[in-house]
């Protein structure tokens, strides 16, 4: 699966977000984001969103064109998986107008950090800003810009 492009607004005053994550027209099958990882450190503000299908499709889509769109409206702050924070972690409550957030999108089809060493891994690089292939997952999503409102 790649992800072409995807754009992200961040409401600071709402505690929401919004995502528009260009994929693959899958129909009748569709992706979906099963999970949002609050994934800042101390130095940066960082989100990884896990794109699914809904029939757990594992057709490899890298070579499918970008025709399609996925849109995610109205993700409250409070959605976002904490298990990763650390004491002394930035606080995505109290990002401002001119504080960058890194969003990831990573496709993982039955995808389980909890029962999967790889898929736990995952995370942690990208947390770290690491973005590599492990041979027990899928490749790693990309990189989109964003901006706050």
């Amino acid at each position: 699966m790649t992800v072409y492009e995807s754009t992200g607004t961040f409401d600071a005053t709402q505690s929401t977000f919004k995502l528009d994550v260009q994929t693959t027209d899958i129909s009748p099958d569709e992706f979906y984001i099963s999970e949002y990882y609050n994934i800042c450190d101390a130095n940066r503000y960082a989100i990884v969103g896990i794109l699914q299908t809904v029939d757990k499709n594992d057709t490899d889509f890298t070579n499918y064109p970008p025709d399609a769109n996925l849109l995610e409206n109205d993700i409250s702050f409070n959605k976002l998986n904490k298990d990763y924070l650390e004491p002394g972690d930035k606080d995505i409550f109290s990002i401002g107008t001119s504080d960058k957030i890194d969003v990831y999108i990573h496709h993982g089809i039955g995808f389980d950090p909890t029962t999967n060493t790889d898929d736990n891994q995952y995370i942690i690089n990208y947390k770290a800003g690491i973005y590599v292939h492990l041979t027990a997952g899928s490749p790693p999503g990309k990189g989109g810009v964003g901006m706050l409102v």
